[in-house]
């Protein structure tokens, strides 16, 4: 969150000198360097903000299981800031309206996994984001010249547990589409209950989450809190050893996570390197890695009524991701994402057989986008995003090929990147200034 005030406006920043720029998704940590646009006003004592980006887009999706649809994909992200005791104390609500607008089942996406609406699974699309998907509240306080706690409370929010969330990532910020192995990697971002402590210094972070685990159905438009229990931890450290880089590894474990399986729950476990550097013509090139495990407990219905078979009680599946945006200037934007999951017959929505049953599912995306139009303090943009799947041949008679393809054009509306961000925005990798 690059670029605040004017030397009249009172000052707000992070204890131990951190950048703003650095205080990503929850209390995620991002490269220094990485590219923020926001519309940032003070009011008195407080540093207010407004972040986010709105995709008016149309998403077709081939094969048996595509579908097409034109809607919308958002997030606004509205933050108050301001020195307190010592300290900086933060308040973040987050909000979408794409449930009113796509409805519970969300957008097409093949290959997608995961969400839940009207008590039945959406395979083959992405679910909606919540129209509240946080509300919380931050302190950070220095203890020492070098070590500083932090006290994270989020009626909705995200845990220690994860990645920088995707929508958030400067990686991805000109695709509109989640990763198919988002719930392997940043899935409990809307998570109906957080508590985080951390401690950290200038470049390490350790911190430790108590949450409520449980994923929500989409026909749900408000936080439900119904069987809501602190019951679910994760535990996170974050490396940031220069100003372009950032490192993160977690571990955690989710109580009762599925509304479709009562009582079975899941651990989880990943790791991710994020970098921003120098793209072409002044803009940036940002680079995601992230890996995630989970483990996977079974309610029996996902085997095969066999006595004689010995059934394991979990299995282990895997995420893989690389993704990458290049900036050309500030209005140009091309990006790709490759991604390998391990998804189980119940994660594609089949109906009978052994439902832990493995297969490696492979996507490749490529996309491009550019600003055309400016209306104060928003930029409007044209996009388009073309993927492949990589399918094993034991799903071709599911999907009736194994290279499904998808497309999608659309319009985009975020905030504009001001001259004054420009200046501050880190050109090169380096150390942290």
């Amino acid at each position: 969150m690059s670029g605040m005030g004017s030397s009249h406006a009172p000052m707000v920043s992070v204890p131990l000198g951190i950048p703003l720029s650095r205080m990503a998704s929850g209390t995620s940590w991002a490269p220094d360097s990485a590219p923020q646009r926001m519309i940032d006003v003070h009011a008195g004592d407080w540093l207010l903000m407004v972040h986010g980006q709105a995709f008016g887009q149309y998403d077709r999706q081939s094969g048996l299981h595509g579908d097409a649809q034109t809607g919308l994909v958002d997030w606004e992200m509205f933050s108050a800031l301001r020195p307190a005791a010592g300290g900086l104390v933060r308040a973040t609500l987050m909000t979408s309206l794409e449930r009113a607008v796509l409805g519970s089942r969300g957008y097409p996406q093949l290959l997608q996994s995961g969400g839940v609406a009207s008590h039945q699974r959406i395979p083959n699309r992405q679910h909606p984001h919540d129209p509240v998907g946080e509300a919380s509240a931050a302190y950070d306080h220095s203890l020492t010249s070098k070590l500083a706690a932090s006290l994270y409370v989020a009626a909705v929010g995200e845990p220690a547990l994860g990645p920088v969330a995707y929508m958030h990532r400067a990686s991805a910020s000109a695709d509109p589409f989640a990763p198919i192995g988002h719930h392997w990697e940043d899935a409990s971002h809307e998570s109906a209950g957080v508590i985080t402590a951390g401690l950290y210094s200038r470049a390490i972070k350790l911190e430790g989450s108590v949450f409520n685990g449980r994923d929500a159905d989409s026909r749900d438009f408000n936080p439900n809190y119904d069987g809501a229990r602190l019951d679910s931890y994760a535990g996170r450290v974050i490396v940031a050893p220069a100003g372009f880089v950032a490192l993160a590894a977690w571990a955690g474990y989710l109580a009762d996570h599925d509304p479709l399986e009562p009582g079975v729950s899941m651990q989880r476990f990943g790791a991710s390197l994020m970098t921003t550097t120098r793209g072409v013509a002044g803009g940036s090139l940002a680079t995601t890695l992230v890996w995630g495990l989970n483990n996977h407990h079974h309610n029996p219905a996902e085997h095969e009524h066999d006595p004689t078979v010995v059934t394991p009680t979990h299995h282990l599946s895997t995420a893989a991701l690389v993704e990458s945006t290049l900036e050309i200037g500030v209005r140009t934007s091309l990006y790709a994402r490759l991604e390998q999951v391990q998804k189980s017959g119940y994660d594609l929505g089949f109906l009978t057989g052994d439902l832990t049953e493995l297969f490696n599912v492979r996507e490749i995306a490529v996309g491009a986008a550019r600003d055309f139009a400016d209306a104060g303090a928003v930029t409007f943009g044209l996009g388009a995003r073309a993927s492949v799947d990589l399918l094993p041949g034991t799903l071709r008679l599911t999907y009736q090929t194994t290279h499904p393809t998808g497309f999608a054009i659309y319009l985009r509306a975020r905030p504009r990147l001001t001259s004054r961000h420009m200046e501050t925005r880190m050109p090169i990798a380096g150390p942290m200034r």
